[in-house]
């Protein structure tokens, strides 16, 4: 095993869940709500701008509302928020390689855990309904938590479920200041993975990958 890690830790969004695609199907059926019969092209700019607001996530879903509104006069009115805790669990799946890495993994001796922020009952439903949760030897959602990433003790938190000590373990995340810099301060092996074409530069040595599937030539 590399460097004695005896566990792969993931986060979830934009990681194992190619929410790209979720979130996308999530504003499609939004934008569909409030505008049923908008041109197709209009529609997809309103799509693309959400996606370009939203910050992978990074944002509060209420910013989001608010710059459409600003921007476009289109309103998602006061529950979106609601709408979207609602439907994008609803809308979420993998990467086509999550499944077949995790299980190469595990075959190969090491622990899997799952250390992703958000609410308690719509991460936990993404994790269950993709047939992760059965994989998993841990899972720490930060709702159920009084901490969250970047924070070093949910990162304890879930290498003691796991019956390991932090540099026991790797973390591979997409987000540099939640995933990689949290897991850095935790103690444990950050490795960046970022799936989308464009590039990421940065000056710490950091591991990279794009593609799960790439963990196989480190472990």
């Amino acid at each position: 095993m590399t460097m004695d890690i005896k566990a792969i830790l993931f986060d979830f969004d934009d990681t194992l869940g190619d929410r790209e695609t979720y979130t996308h199907r999530t504003y499609c059926g939004k934008v569909d709500e409030v505008l049923p019969d908008a041109d197709p092209w209009y529609r997809e700019m309103v799509i693309q701008q959400c996606l370009i607001y939203e910050q992978h996530g990074d944002v509060k879903k209420t910013y989001v509302r608010d710059m459409i509104l600003e921007r476009f006069g289109v309103d998602f009115g006061d529950d979106f928020p609601q709408y979207w805790r609602e439907h994008q669990p609803l809308n979420t799946v993998l990467y086509e390689d999550a499944k077949d890495t995790i299980m190469e993994l595990k075959r190969r001796g090491y622990k899997i855990g799952i250390l992703t922020n958000g609410e308690a009952d719509s991460q936990r439903y993404k994790v269950e309904s993709t047939g992760l949760l059965e994989l998993v030897d841990a899972l720490t959602i930060s709702g159920e938590t009084t901490t969250r990433k970047p924070e070093p003790e949910i990162f304890y938190l879930t290498a003691e479920k796991l019956g390991l000590k932090p540099e026991e373990c790797a973390f591979v995340g997409d987000m540099f200041t939640n995933d990689i810099y949290g897991a850095h301060r935790a103690g444990m092996m950050p490795i960046w993975i970022w799936p989308h074409s464009e590039r990421r530069y940065s000056d710490v040595n950091v591991t990279r990958i794009h593609h799960l599937r790439e963990l196989l030539d480190l472990f």
